[in-house]
């Protein structure tokens, strides 16, 4: 079997609710609030067998956020950042069954400690997110 990979999302995005809080290191990254939805194609996957999702994160503070590909949750969410100051590499898997080979949604949503969406979010950072998968 091959693989392949689709690029999600190539440029830094800041969530959460406090724009510009990564300042002075990352005060260029586009601050796109509390939630949003990114569209992508995997062209040629075979749904039935579990792909890999890769991305960095940074300051990452409560593991209330949400995490999702075509509503489904990534097991173990967005991880917990050891510290506010440095980039975080991960290493998620794609259930089976998940992807399909146009039309798929990332949904992410920066939620508050209490895992709602109102009061003080979690403000944080996302990068170079990409999925390697297998084709038919």
């Amino acid at each position: 079997m091959a693989t392949d990979y689709t690029p999600i999302i190539g440029v830094r995005q800041q969530f959460g609710n406090e724009p510009g809080v990564f300042a002075p290191g990352e005060q260029n990254v586009p601050f796109v609030g509390a939630t949003k939805k990114y569209q992508f194609s995997c062209p040629n996957v075979d749904p039935g067998i579990e792909a890999v999702l890769m991305f960095q994160t940074r300051g990452v503070t409560t593991n209330k956020n949400i995490f999702q590909i075509n509503g489904q949750e990534i097991f173990g969410g967005l991880p917990v950042s050891p510290n506010d100051n440095e980039w975080n590499g991960n290493i998620m898997l794609v259930s089976k069954n998940v992807l399909k080979a146009t039309g798929n949604v990332l949904h992410i949503e920066a939620r508050n400690s209490s895992g709602t969406s109102s009061g003080n979010l979690d403000d944080f950072i996302i990068d170079n997110v990409v999925v390697l998968y297998k084709t038919r």
